[in-house]
């Protein structure tokens, strides 16, 4: 990379944004001097609230909540249109949205939001910025957990989620396309992080601090702004397909050397 990525005038989507780490991340990137931040997610009153407390501060043309399920795609599709419509740009896409929710009951709607929507949000985001395709090119930013890391029995399906996320990122962010379309992609996964955690048998609500690593209760969590901080840095400066930890009230740590070598020692 060349000079740091700078939010000034950028348009910015942030997905599970009405709470938690995704309205942290809201919050930061206004205060960057972001020409207009959208976020979308199912919990409506969080999102109207917030909605309402950042246009006092910011504007109202700087923020818009948009009620969406990320899990279904027309919804998705529909969010994307309304910020390009109305701003004719998207510069940085955050796909942050997650649940976390009874395994054995629940598994398929887990798939859907923490895994099939972060595919369809990147290739809306890739279809929108890309060079190629007639934008200016961008970032994209995919939220994964250090459960994509290590295993732990306890959350299977939810830690099968995030592995996938951080694969499909490494996957799809190859230096041709890159070339082609101008946009970098990279994963942040996170550590434990001091947000509330849902745990019900039945949650349509996007619980942003799901994204978070779940190790034990008596695990050290990090603040909701030092995860956000990290974020903000790794999209400033990261390099495409680079992978990093955010944990321990810690900066961001670089991990691509390790998941690239891990990845070619299984493969031989």
């Amino acid at each position: 990379m060349g000079q740091p990525f700078c939010f000034d005038d950028k348009v910015v989507i942030v997905t599970g944004g009405a709470a938690g780490i995704g309205s942290g991340l809201v919050r930061a990137i206004l205060s960057q001097n972001a020409r207009h931040v959208a976020y979308l997610d199912v919990a409506q009153r969080e999102g109207e609230v917030l909605e309402r407390e950042l246009m006092n501060v910011f504007g109202t043309l700087k923020v818009m909540f948009i009620k969406c399920d990320v899990a279904n795609e027309t919804q998705l599709n529909f969010a994307f249109k309304k910020v390009l419509n109305k701003f004719h740009r998207l510069d940085v896409v955050i796909n942050n949205a997650a649940i976390l929710n009874n395994e054995e009951t629940l598994y398929k709607r887990m798939v859907d939001v923490n895994f099939t929507a972060v595919i369809s949000g990147t290739m809306l985001a890739l279809a929108s910025m890309g060079i190629d395709k007639g934008g200016s090119g961008g970032v994209i930013i995919n939220v994964s957990s250090m459960l994509a890391l290590q295993p732990y029995m306890h959350l299977p399906v939810y830690s099968a989620t995030k592995a996938a996320v951080l694969q499909f990122t490494n996957n799809i962010a190859t230096n041709d396309l890159y070339t082609r379309s101008q946009v970098r992609m990279m994963t942040v996964c996170l550590g434990p992080t001091d947000t509330a955690l849902l745990y019900k048998q039945i949650s349509e609500q996007f619980d942003n601090g799901s994204t978070q690593c779940i190790v034990s209760r008596d695990a050290e969590r990090q603040r909701v702004e030092s995860a956000v901080n990290g974020i903000i840095d790794v999209i400033k400066k990261a390099e495409n397909g680079s992978t990093w930890v955010i944990a321990s009230n810690e900066p961001p740590v670089d991990i691509t050397v390790s998941v690239k070598e891990g990845l070619r020692i299984l493969c031989n």
